[in-house]
């Protein structure tokens, strides 16, 4: 219809030739059409609209005596350049083309069929070279050398392609990929600076916009089991996409060997599905596990249904101590439940009376033998503080300061429980565990007789409302599924204590709550903050004892919650020798730096001192791994190290004052690869339609060579072709003149 298509037209440029002859036509018709005009007796507006049709189309007949052109570029052959860069990256591999082709096997076709392959018409005016890219860009010989690798950085293959060109006559880069990139941004900034420099950018979209069927397993955690148990909970999120009637399986594997399965029902639909399994793994130690779920039926992608694993089964020791004033129904349970915790060294005073203490726990007959601590270098050797119900006077202005110090420089944990000689009932107030707590204390406040509750036992009392923030805390899950935790918190038994604080502190979070309720306003209940290195809570309430008591023998929200507020307390109290991490699970192939922190006796920062790190490999290689000290932060010390192999790797790192060890640490990593190519892989059309200055479906690949053809390049020759015959030009003529007399008709006129 136009004799030529729209990239000869946006290159090409349109002339016209003005002769007398053209111009005499012109004005004889428009001199005719205006008599008409004024002749007519018809209405203004019809006569208006008549005249406009007939003028457009007598233009349009006119027009070809003006001798249009168009001016097109022609490319030289063999003087300038295409880049073809194809997607090799994982996801490429999936089978979602005609008849089950993969991505990567329908762009070798596109490219190199032999009959309907692109590459050989574009070889008969261009010089191609070929590039293949995942992580990296690679210039290849033949398409048939791409290699499917991991995750897709197409800026990097589009700066690679820029800097080889530099100074040559590039036409265009030919891109197949599905648009699964890591740097999608970046990609945008250099195609855009292609096209600044008069590059085209023709991209071929690879894959399907969607996924009949499709099961995501999207995140796998690992936790220490917690109880006695000395496995794992395993926290696992799966999103499926399509509608789910029939129960999916869960499998870990140790290799080939099928060690752990769970059957489990899907919400589907695109929801996410969050939920834990204990594993108790078969070996000891640190261990690579493979954890599949099973694909559901006819799925495609199933690459993205399975995740590596690392289980370690060695116990890290945190140490509790625990000082109540007296015996009460709160601390024989929160004892119980710590004591059951396999990862807790858990160390109690009681005190019995005046000068006596019950200590429970211990690891030697002479510790804690005077009650609470009064050194730093015993207090330290614990992680967390829990405080029962014990008045501020039971303590010396030092041993304050120490408890103070415990979090603020040692990094340890600290909590004050509720009671009749906490908080504002006490004399705390004004203490250095006032300043460190995360709620104000308010004297006037203080509950001398506690409200009697009426009513059956497990309806009467205050109830223990978690804030958002509080669902959200680690502590306080007691399942991963959001709707299951907050169901299994509104089932909680009621509190029958509480005591009444003067608000949070600017900073801290507020994780539970009294609501505003027929016993007065709302109140803090549950309430955490970081101060200095460590972590401070305030529980201000005697009786979580409730939630044992009154819930079946056989219901272990009491001692999950406990033992997760324990661990969470304790986490941030590092060992004398710390070695930071922020992830066990490494990429292959690049440098990964670990600090390493060493302190005294008294938490302080140690430097000047030699610390040694080690590294097993795979294989079971040892490797000393080089240490260096930053002078620019006292005591942290730096290590780095480059696995290539995939597979478990331990870190030990050991510091040494002299001949005397001041303390090791050790942390096991798994390298993998990082399967996120396999996650939301379907075709990227929107993303890829902005990089492109033409974006084609498979279908339309045989339009690329032509339309590389009619690029303007600095080695095009320019060809006129005349455009009077364009059949467009006569047909819409016709048109006009046919709409003209029907719209004549129809106004009554002849």
């Amino acid at each position: 219809m136009f004799k030529f298509d729209a990239v000869q037209f946006a290159e090409g440029a349109i002339s016209l030739h003005l002769n007398v002859l053209a111009v005499v036509v012109l004005a004889g018709v428009l001199v005719v059409l205006g008599a008409a005009f004024l002749r007519s007796e018809a209405p203004l507006h019809v006569r208006g609209t008549s005249l406009a049709l007939r003028s457009i189309a007598a233009l349009l007949l006119i027009f070809p005596l003006f001798e249009p052109q168009l001016v097109v570029p022609e490319v030289v052959p063999d003087e300038n350049f295409v880049a073809v860069v194809v997607d090799a990256s994982d996801s490429m591999l999936l089978p979602d083309g005609q008849q089950g082709q993969t991505r990567l096997e329908q762009a070798r076709q596109l490219l190199v069929h032999p009959q309907s392959g692109i590459i050989p018409n574009i070889e008969d005016l261009f010089k191609v070279r070929l590039y293949t890219f995942a992580s990296t860009a690679t210039r290849v010989d033949s398409i048939h050398q791409a290699v499917p690798a991991h995750e897709t950085d197409l800026s990097a293959a589009l700066d690679r392609v820029r800097i080889d060109f530099r100074g040559l006559p590039l036409t265009g880069v030919v891109i197949l990929t599905d648009g699964n990139t890591t740097s999608r941004l970046d990609a945008l900034e250099q195609a855009n600076a292609l096209r600044d420099q008069g590059i085209g950018i023709h991209v071929l979209g690879m894959g399907g916009s969607a996924f009949n069927t499709e099961r995501e397993l999207l995140e796998v955690i690992a936790h220490k089991g917690l109880g006695e148990q000395a496995g794992a909970e395993l926290e696992v999120k799966i999103r499926s996409a399509s509608p789910e009637s029939d129960p999916a399986r869960i499998v870990v594997y140790d290799g080939d060997v099928e060690v752990f399965s769970e059957s489990v029902r899907l919400k589907g639909n695109g929801l996410v599905d969050q939920m834990e399994f204990f594993f108790e793994p078969p070996g000891d130690g640190a261990r690579e596990y493979q954890i599949t779920l099973e694909p559901a039926a006819n799925e495609l992608n199933t690459l993205n249904n399975s995740l590596p694993l690392l289980v370690d089964t060695r116990t890290d020791t945190l140490r509790v101590l625990y000082f109540e004033g007296h015996l009460r129904q709160d601390y024989k349970f929160i004892k119980r439940a710590l004591e059951s915790d396999q990862v807790i060294s858990f160390a109690a005073i009681t005190r019995t009376g005046t000068g006596k203490y019950y200590r429970q726990g211990i690891r030697s007959p002479d510790e804690l033998t005077g009650g609470f601590p009064t050194e730093e270098e015993v207090l330290y050797g614990f992680d967390a503080i829990i405080l029962g119900d014990v008045e501020a006077s039971a303590f010396s202005l030092s041993q304050l300061q120490l408890i103070e110090s415990f979090v603020r420089v040692r990094g340890g944990g600290f909590v004050m429980l509720g009671g009749r000689n906490a908080f504002a009932e006490s004399d705390y107030a004004g203490t250095p565990v006032a300043d460190m707590l995360p709620v104000r204390l308010d004297f006037t406040r203080a509950q001398i007789l506690p409200i009697r509750f009426e009513g059956e036992e497990g309806d009467r009392g205050y109830v223990f409302a978690p804030t958002p923030e509080g669902f959200e805390h680690p502590f306080m899950k007691l399942s991963p599924d959001p709707s299951i935790n907050q169901m299994l918190w509104r089932g909680m038994p009621r509190l029958t204590s509480i005591n009444l604080l003067g608000g949070a502190k600017p900073g801290a979070q507020v994780l539970a709550v009294k609501p505003d309720d027929e016993y007065g306003p709302e109140e803090p209940l549950l309430t955490v903050q970081r101060y200095g290195k460590g972590r401070t809570a305030a529980l201000a309430t005697s009786s979580t004892w409730r939630w044992q008591m009154l819930l079946e023998a056989d219901d272990e929200r009491h001692e999950r919650f406990w033992q997760q507020f324990a661990r969470w307390l304790a986490a941030s109290a590092p060992g004398k020798v710390d070695l930071e991490t922020s992830a066990t699970r490494l990429p292959p192939g690049e440098v990964h730096e670990l600090g390493v922190r060493v302190y005294d006796e008294t938490y302080l920062p140690l430097s000047s001192t030699e610390v040694r790190a080690a590294i097993r490999t795979p294989d079971g290689t040892i490797q000393s791994l080089f240490t260096s000290e930053k002078l620019s932060d006292e005591g942290h010390f730096q290590l780095r190290f480059a696995p290539e192999r995939e597979g478990v790797y331990e870190v030990v790192v050991e510091a040494m004052e002299g001949n005397e060890l001041i303390g090791r640490d050790q942390r096991s990593y798994l390298v993998r690869h990082q399967p996120i190519e396999y996650y939301d892989a379907t075709l990227k059309q929107e993303f890829l339609e902005q990089l492109a200055t033409i974006y084609y479906e498979p279908a339309e690949a045989s339009e690329v060579p032509m339309n590389l053809r009619s690029r303007r390049t600095s080695t095009s020759v320019y060809q006129a072709a005349y455009l009077w015959d364009m059949p467009f030009l006569f047909l819409l003529s016709v048109l006009l003149l046919c709409g003209e007399w029907l719209y004549r008709r129809r106004q009554g006129l002849r």
